[in-house]
């Protein structure tokens, strides 16, 4: 489905699968599991495009819901990678996640090394680090619409933390959501639950609100 602009959701995928339409190009930010690889494609035809207009896949990091269609998608495209550089040892295959926190997928290898300040495409790379060591957000600087990866999800139109045990530092995870109060966006966009849109900036003020009060 359309978001907003030219951000697209890709249909019925366990974490969400993005597409932007862009210069004439595709961007897609997580691949999602590798089931998933063929609603891409069905989207993608959607669109009337073919895979090879995929010019840069981007990983906001390397948890297997996110990156588990990676190598299949990456060759079926021709596109080049794009992660976080303490994320692409988790993707290449270099480091594995600690024992029953992930399943490991296919490693694959990662032409693009972004740090924070980066911009790829008109989207801004945000070091968001907490749940992995290299997650990342991207600020979309057109349309104001931040993606957060799993730094937070979306249920019932509010904004939760991931559950703890699902990131590798929770407190340092908590840290960035904060700071992204910083941040001028508008719409929020998470891997979990619904897009957030015009009131993603309110809802996330509304989540550290409800941190202040706990701590």
């Amino acid at each position: 489905m359309k978001v907003i602009g030219d951000i697209h959701l890709v249909d019925n995928t366990f974490a969400n699968v993005y597409l932007i339409v862009r210069d004439n190009k595709l961007i897609i930010i997580d691949t999602g599991l590798p089931e998933e690889y063929e609603k891409i494609i069905k989207y993608i035809d959607s669109l009337g495009r073919i895979p090879e207009e995929v010019e840069i896949i981007i990983a906001t990091h390397a948890h297997y819901d996110h990156i588990g269609a990676l190598k299949v998608l990456k060759e079926a495209t021709g596109a080049k990678v794009a992660a976080h550089k303490e994320e692409i040892p988790y993707i290449n295959g270099e480091k594995v996640f600690k024992k029953g926190y992930t399943p490991v997928s296919e490693p694959v290898d990662v032409e693009i090394s972004l740090e924070d300040g980066d911009e790829i495409k008109g989207l801004k790379v945000i070091h968001s680090p907490g749940h992995t060591p290299g997650s990342i957000c991207l600020l979309d600087l057109e349309t104001k619409a931040l993606f957060v990866g799993d730094l937070v999800v979306e249920q019932k139109g509010e904004l939760y933390e991931v559950p703890h045990h699902y990131s590798i530092d929770p407190m340092k995870n908590r840290e960035a959501i904060k700071e992204l109060l910083e941040i001028d966006f508008n719409h929020l966009l998470p891997s979990h639950g619904n897009p957030v849109l015009n009131e993603g900036k309110e809802k996330l003020r509304e989540l550290v609100e409800r941190f202040l009060k706990s701590d």
